[in-house]
């Protein structure tokens, strides 16, 4: 675990060999299967010796990256608790954050251990548009902060706040994405004890 897989090559009987580590201290790994539960590009790059046409096709696959802000704040910076479990903000507002989710309303069981707190998580990071994202994690708290003022009378300071950055973690559906992930499926399929998984090919979200 937490360790970087370098490359992966068919080995002798019907197992793998994974290239492990840092590159100057490279190790070898060999595993009876390989399942790439990562992004379209590093997916692509090690299945390029592999299976190049799935990899061809990953490449296609657009990335943005995210952020998400989660908040700990007091009923009372609120003039009146929301009931609803989130909201989304449209592109066309020009915000900063495009979702919030209130995870104490949506969770009951985080509402009993939140108490008097109301938690939230808001979501940064568009599609192309990775300026957002280059600020500190002060300053997007900030901005998120700023939003809900404007958008629910949000008043004070958070008890607790913590930003979490994914970069490259929210694939892109354009036109034919469908198709182009059986295409990837049906080549990486005829690879024993090969296969892939992630949001690229079923969706964003635990759904």
């Amino acid at each position: 675990t937490r360790t970087t897989v370098r490359a992966i090559t068919p080995a002798a009987e019907a197992k793998w060999r994974l290239e492990i580590g840092p590159a100057p201290f490279a190790e070898v790994l060999t595993a009876d299967a390989v399942v790439l539960a990562v992004p379209p590009a590093p997916a692509a790059r090690l299945l390029d010796p592999v299976v190049p046409d799935a990899a061809r096709e990953l490449r296609q696959v657009e990335q943005a990256s995210v952020a998400i802000v989660s908040l700990a704040l007091p009923r009372s910076a609120f003039p009146q608790v929301p009931e609803s479990s989130g909201f989304l903000v449209p592109p066309v507002e020009g915000r900063t954050i495009k979702a919030v989710t209130f995870s104490s309303v949506k969770w009951p069981w985080l509402a009993e251990l939140a108490g008097d707190l109301v938690v939230l998580r808001a979501s940064v990071g568009r599609h192309r548009q990775a300026g957002d994202l280059q600020r500190t994690d002060d300053e997007i708290v900030d901005r998120v902060l700023a939003d809900l003022g404007d958008l629910l009378g949000l008043i004070g300071r958070p008890v607790a706040a913590r930003v979490t950055r994914w970069g490259g973690a929210l694939p892109q559906y354009a036109v034919g994405h469908v198709e182009r992930m059986d295409r990837v499926r049906a080549a990486v399929a005829k690879v024993p004890g090969l296969a892939v998984c992630g949001a690229a090919y079923e969706g964003v979200g635990i759904a």
